[in-house]
């Protein structure tokens, strides 16, 4: 039999949602629940929302995959329940479906209310979540086969004796990288054996690993934030807050990518020397 899926309380005071357990509701891992306190304060709390109700048409955008379709959902369902939004509700039945159609209609939504299904501010937040779990485990990827492409090209680790100044002005990240290729690295018979030139994807490691895992650090934190707020924020606002958060992501992954590409084909470059 198989086991069950792990239950994600949303909603509830002391209940805080993380990148990973979006991650997790998102594909299927896990299943939400709403804390029980969470639907009373909102029937609670119906009498002095405004009287004025209106139908909202909710639409889902198609260049979303269905990962990123979930992960929305959730974090809409979850603003919704921490504002006390009786359209709570309904939401919760679409995100409850296998494959969540394009369009849908929210009834009797408070006209106080309607600024709080703002799908677009929904879909960065959960969009940005996916990325912030997806890139913390590909940073210690990264570095392990960063670690395994030293081996293989016999490098000179002597570049990753990187010490912190301590005066609060260093590239912490770039030290920490190089750090952890040490002990990677440490007892390996391959590394420092040959008086090969040092390789410049060997020398480029610590910067632009580190540089990732700056910028992911920095999507972490921005993240924790965003997913946990149930307040009146502005699409705009929202994005202003994401956007320089992802161009730096985006730039790290570019450099990590180019790094990578470049060691794969020293690796491959290496491997025909001996063969041949």
């Amino acid at each position: 039999m198989a086991a069950e899926r792990r239950a994600v309380t949303v909603g509830g005071k002391g209940y805080s949602l993380t990148s990973s357990s979006v991650f997790e509701v998102a594909n299927g891992l896990a299943r939400f629940d709403i804390e029980s306190s969470a639907l009373s304060r909102i029937s609670s709390s119906s009498n002095s929302k405004s009287a004025t109700t209106t139908k909202f048409a909710l639409s889902i955008p198609d260049y979303l995959s269905p990962e990123e379709t979930r992960a929305s959902l959730l974090l809409l369902l979850n603003k919704l329940l921490l504002s006390t939004s009786p359209a709570a509700f309904q939401l919760q039945n679409i995100l409850k479906e296998m494959s969540p159609g394009p369009d849908y209609t929210i009834d009797n939504v408070p006209n106080d209310d309607v600024v709080l299904l703002d799908y677009s501010m929904a879909a960065i937040d959960g969009i940005s979540a996916i990325l912030d779990h997806r890139s913390s485990a590909l940073s210690a990827v990264a570095d392990a086969v960063a670690a395994l492409s030293c081996e293989a090209l016999r490098a000179d680790a002597s570049c990753f004796n990187l010490i912190d100044s301590g005066d609060g002005s260093s590239a912490k990240d770039d030290v920490a990288v190089a750090s952890d290729l040490k002990v990677f690295l440490n007892g390996s018979k391959l590394v420092n054996s040959s008086k090969n030139p040092v390789d410049p994807a060997v020398t480029k490691i610590p910067s632009a690993h580190g540089s990732f895992r700056e910028s992911v650090r920095w999507l972490h934190s921005r993240s924790r934030v965003q997913l946990n707020s149930g307040s009146r924020a502005s699409t705009s606002g929202t994005a202003n807050a994401m956007s320089p958060v992802l161009l730096s992501l985006a730039g790290a992954l570019w450099n990590l990518g180019d790094l990578s590409f470049s060691a794969c084909q020293a690796c491959c470059w290496r491997l025909k020397s001996v063969v041949n």
